[in-house]
């Protein structure tokens, strides 16, 4: 099909382009001229019949709650008032009844302290229960205590009991706290497990200072348990406070001490029993070379004596250690067992 056979459907196609495009024209200024004119309502719609009448507000009744804001003011204000009113008799007899008691004489209330009684230590019975005797010459025994002196004295009323000790040096470890700490341990206001407990808490400080009283508390208790306590302890102090422990342990080989050393020997501790053998043997070397121990509890520097003899009846100690299944506490027990046989048939 050519162009020639289109000619009605582009003729039609035109007419009704310019058609379209003249009714635009033709109605431009009309419907411009309605838009400018359109008034929007916004109201809702209402009804202009006779229902209109159902609508209406006017001869309604409205329901209405008024509250007063100062009202409740008001009743409380009253009840306040009628409250006080109610508690002034009451206020009136308890001002004669103070009156009454003021003419009646005041018993004078005596102070009373609560003593807290502690039995004694589990650990002390490896320890011993005997008490040394020595004359500081080497005549050293142990004997039973038959004057009474160890008796458990009589609990003083006034004195602290010993979860207030120990509280006292909690918060103050002073040198002034810990010497009347050692005061009331000689005088038997402080028992054994109170004492070594407190000393314990000491040597745990973080501080160095602190661990020093807890060894200044063990210098004013010689016995085999501030021995075994000390060694115990010494490797978890502070390095400058170790070497003050290791001097305070060998003041054990003084002839007059080493009745506590024997009983440290026989204690269930391999840190109590070796620390114990390394001062005897140190302190017999000692003893040989004819070197005198000095005390530290002596403010004059006292020396005691430290002969060799006073060393032969550790020989059955270490005869029976020799024989034990610790290996490193039966080869010590063995080179002083040599060490102080070997002098006596030297002697011999």
């Amino acid at each position: 099909m050519s162009f020639t056979d289109k000619k009605l459907e582009i003729a039609i196609v035109g007419f009704a382009i310019v058609m379209v495009g003249g009714m635009s024209y033709l109605l431009k200024s009309p419907v411009q001229n309605a838009i400018k004119e359109l008034e929007v309502v916004y109201e809702m719609p209402r009804p202009k019949s006779i229902l209109a009448a159902l609508f209406d507000l006017g001869d309604r009744e409205i329901s209405r709650d008024y509250k007063n804001p100062f009202e409740k003011k008001k009743a409380d204000a009253k009840k306040a008032e009628a409250q006080a009113a109610g508690q002034k008799p009451a206020a009136t007899k308890t001002a004669a009844k103070k009156k009454e008691n003021s003419k009646a004489p005041t018993e004078i209330k005596k102070p009373s302290v609560d003593i807290n009684v502690v039995g004694a230590d589990e650990n002390r019975a490896n320890l011993g229960e005997d008490i040394t005797v020595g004359d500081g010459n080497g005549n050293n025994q142990i004997a039973e205590d038959t004057s009474g002196n160890n008796k458990q004295a009589e609990p003083n009323k006034s004195a602290l009991s010993g979860d207030q000790w120990r509280a006292l040096l909690q918060a103050q470890p002073t040198k002034e706290n810990v010497a009347k700490l050692i005061a009331a341990y000689e005088s038997k206001e402080v028992d054994d497990q109170t004492f070594y407990t407190i000393v314990t808490d000491l040597l745990r400080g973080n501080k160095s200072e602190t661990q020093l009283l807890g060894l200044m508390a063990l210098k004013g208790a010689y016995s085999a348990k501030s021995f075994a306590v000390a060694a115990q302890y010494h490797d978890s102090l502070a390095p400058e406070v170790q070497t003050q422990v290791q001097s305070y342990m060998m003041t054990y080989a003084a002839s007059g001490r080493l009745p506590y050393l024997m009983s440290a020997l026989q204690t269930n501790s391999p840190e109590v029993v070796t620390a114990a053998t390394q001062v005897v043997m140190q302190g017999y070397a000692a003893a040989k070379t004819g070197t005198n121990l000095s005390d530290p509890r002596g403010s004059r520097g006292d020396v005691v004596a430290n002969s060799v003899e006073s060393y032969s009846k550790f020989v059955p100690i270490f005869q029976q250690l020799a024989q034990s299944q610790d290996s490193e506490i039966a080869g010590l027990a063995s080179a002083a067992l040599s060490q102080i046989q070997t002098a006596a048939v030297a002697s011999l």
